[in-house]
């Protein structure tokens, strides 16, 4: 009997608290913590979205509301500038992007709906582990990537005739140059190599990076000049310019 007696009174509590809490959720509310986001949502949503969203599974419906309901908190709530209080409530708990912090968001409504455990330390986990092991594998891909363009690096000599992969595309008198994409590789296709003479060779340089190959341009594809936004000015043949290693396809003539 005494269980039954408080369980009711914790229904009766939670409804007084909801419809309290309701009044002060105003058009430009910004929620300050995660019970006071799940508390906005409780006031905001109709009972018929709150059920159709319960009784979905919980990966399913998180994901399906991400660039919907999850985008408008992203941007209504101002997760993306990261200075008010919700984002600082998550920050110190170690928690940055704003993508994750609406997704643990709508999960933890989600299981608030259907009365489980928010266990929000887990999720918290969750996305520290992702981001950790996200940056050891940029780290080891950087690292294979730079150990490849310093064998190519070294493989290169002062006067060899080289290409570059480009695309070109011309638009009345302007001629536009987009690089193919070394790292990763998107197997673009190059319908231009841009032709040029290696006059220097550079190990690093602070505006261009690792693996520098200065190249004096010969020839653009029959064009004398491209646009380029690489480059302040274009390129132009006769001129010289520095191209990494780790960003441009180069090769030998």
């Amino acid at each position: 009997m005494k269980k039954t007696i408080t369980f009711i009174l914790f229904l009766t509590f939670g409804v007084a608290f909801s419809q309290a809490e309701c009044d002060q959720f105003g058009k430009n509310y910004t929620p300050k913590d995660l019970n006071d986001a799940i508390s906005f949502l409780e006031c905001k949503w109709s009972d018929k979205d709150k059920t159709e969203f319960k009784n979905k599974s919980e990966n399913d419906t998180v994901s399906e509301l991400h660039f919907g309901t999850g985008m408008s908190m992203r941007n209504n709530w101002g997760l993306w500038k990261g200075k008010n209080k919700l984002s600082k409530f998550f920050k110190s708990r170690g928690i940055f992007h704003p993508d994750d912090i609406s997704s643990i968001i709508l999960t933890s409504f989600h299981r608030h709906l259907n009365n489980k455990s928010i266990d929000l330390n887990s999720q918290i986990e969750y996305y520290k582990s992702y981001w950790e092991n996200a940056r050891k594998e940029s780290e080891q891909t950087e690292q294979n990537q730079a150990e490849l363009s310093e064998k190519e690096f070294d493989n290169f000599e002062i006067s060899d005739s080289v290409k570059i992969a480009f695309k070109i595309n011309k638009q009345g008198k302007n001629v536009w140059a987009y690089r193919i994409q070394k790292y990763p590789d998107l197997d673009d296709e190059p319908n231009c190599y841009i032709n040029g003479t290696v006059i220097k060779k550079k190990n690093k340089t602070r505006k261009r990076g690792k693996y520098i190959l200065t190249i004096l341009l010969t020839d653009i594809c029959g064009n004398e000049k491209a646009i380029f936004s690489g480059e302040e000015n274009g390129l132009k043949i006769n001129q010289e310019y520095d191209f990494s290693l780790m960003n441009f396809k180069i090769s030998k003539n």
